[in-house]
C-alpha cells in the first residue's frame, strides 16, 4: 500500500496527474477541488494516497490532506459507494461542510452530487453519522458524566473544527447551554448549536 507520495508534478489531465517521484511517474486520480489547489507543473507536491485494488483494476487516489483521505475511506465503507463516487462527494463541497451535512442528517446536499441519488445520499448519512460522531467525540465514549474535559470547551473545539469562527461558536454554545439545567453532553451541545447557527 502507498500511503503518500511526494515529488514533482509532471503533468495534469482532466481528473488525474502524473507525479514524478525519483524518476517514477505515478498516475494519481484526484477530484476537481484538489486539481484547483495544485501548483503549476514542475512544482513539488505531497499527496496522501489510497490504493484501490480490484481483480481488473489498480488505481491510486490522491488528496491534499490526511483528513480528506480519512473521509474518503469512510465513504468507501458505505455500501454502493466506490472510489469515483466517493471522490465526487468529496468534490461537492469543503470537507467541513460535508461533515456538517452528515451530522445534521442533510442528505439533500449529498443528493446533488452527480450519480448519487436520494436513496444513496440517505444511506451515506445513515451509515456515516455514527462513525463521524466517534471520530469527532472520541472522549465522550470513554469519559463518564461528571468527570473529564469540559463539554463546553470540547463543543467549541468541534464547532471551530467545522469551520465556524470562535465568536460564532461561542455564541451558539452559549445559547445551547441554556435549558436542561445546563447539563449537556458535547454531542447535545454541538447538535443544538448547529441548528442555531443554521437558522442564523
Amino acid at each position: 500500500m502507498i500511503g503518500s507520495l511526494e515529488g514533482t508534478l509532471a503533468q495534469r489531465g482532466g481528473d488525474s496527474l502524473i507525479l514524478d517521484v525519483h524518476g517514477v511517474g505515478y498516475l494519481v486520480t484526484i477530484g476537481p477541488r484538489t486539481m484547483a489547489e495544485l501548483p503549476a507543473a514542475g512544482e513539488r507536491i505531497r499527496l496522501y494516497t489510497y490504493t484501490y485494488v480490484r481483480e481488473d483494476a489498480l488505481g491510486l487516489f490522491g488528496f491534499r490532506s490526511q483528513e480528506e483521505l480519512t473521509f474518503f475511506k469512510l465513504l468507501l465503507s458505505v455500501k454502493g459507494i466506490g472510489p469515483k463516487a466517493a471522490l465526487a462527494i468529496l468534490s461537492r463541497a469543503e470537507l467541513r461542510v460535508l461533515k456538517r451535512a452528515v451530522l445534521q442528517e442533510d442528505a439533500a446536499l449529498l443528493a446533488t452530487v452527480p450519480g448519487i441519488g436520494p436513496k444513496t445520499a440517505a444511506r451515506v448519512v445513515l451509515e456515516l453519522k455514527g462513525k463521524l460522531k466517534e471520530e469527532i467525540f472520541p472522549e465522550e465514549v470513554r469519559v463518564t458524566a461528571g468527570g473529564g474535559p469540559d463539554p463546553v470547551a470540547q463543543a467549541l473545539t468541534v464547532l471551530t473544527g467545522l469551520g465556524y469562527t470562535p465568536a460564532e461558536a461561542k455564541e451558539a454554545v452559549r445559547k445551547a447551554t441554556s435549558g436542561n439545567g445546563g447539563h449537556h453532553s458535547v454531542e447535545q451541545l454541538v447538535t443544538v448549536a448547529l441548528k442555531g447557527l443554521d437558522r442564523g
